[in-house]
């Protein structure tokens, strides 16, 4: 029997910055500690979720972005609330300056790098995902790009999620 993909929503934050777009080889998968009872039934299963959900918080984002920061609170339901504070002063830069995005930043690549099981059917995944903004530009309120200080288009993050209980 399927068991239920675990919710990322409240557990998503960004954890490191790491250069480049290739992940480092190892995949820890740790013994479940006593009391834990396993989430997932593989590393592929964790690795399908958490895919899910940060597919999930990417389009909320690249949406919030595209409407120029408006209603950003719309992230909340996708990342920690350690990670909030962070997303909202992001979108209120984007709000006050009148810029908006066009084109969405994608994932291209996606890698687990580790699952832990915790107590009371918690799990946490981190994964490497390759962000690639190659076709996004900001624009200020008339349509006009905007020429900002160059940032690489692909950048490799290592994300940390954290299943509801």
């Amino acid at each position: 029997m399927p068991r239920p993909a675990a919710t990322f929503a409240a557990g998503l934050a960004v954890v490191l910055l790491l250069a480049g777009c290739v992940p480092p080889d190892p995949i820890i998968t740790p013994e479940p500690g006593p009391g834990a009872t396993p989430v997932f039934a593989s590393d592929e299963e964790a690795l399908a979720a958490a895919t899910d959900a940060y597919s999930k918080y990417l389009k909320v984002s690249n949406t919030i972005r595209a409407d120029g920061g408006k209603d950003p609170a719309r992230i909340s339901e996708f990342v920690s609330a350690d990670q909030l504070p962070d997303e909202l002063d992001g979108f209120k830069t984007l709000a006050e300056k009148g810029y908006s995005t066009v084109g969405d930043i994608t994932a291209d690549t996606i890698r687990l790098q580790q699952y832990t099981d915790g107590p009371e059917r918690q799990a946490r995944v981190v994964i490497y995902v390759c962000l690639d903004a190659t076709n996004v530009r900001v624009v200020d309120a008339a349509g006009k790009t905007v020429n900002l200080p160059q940032q690489p288009t692909r950048q490799l993050f290592e994300i940390s999620m954290e299943s509801a209980p």
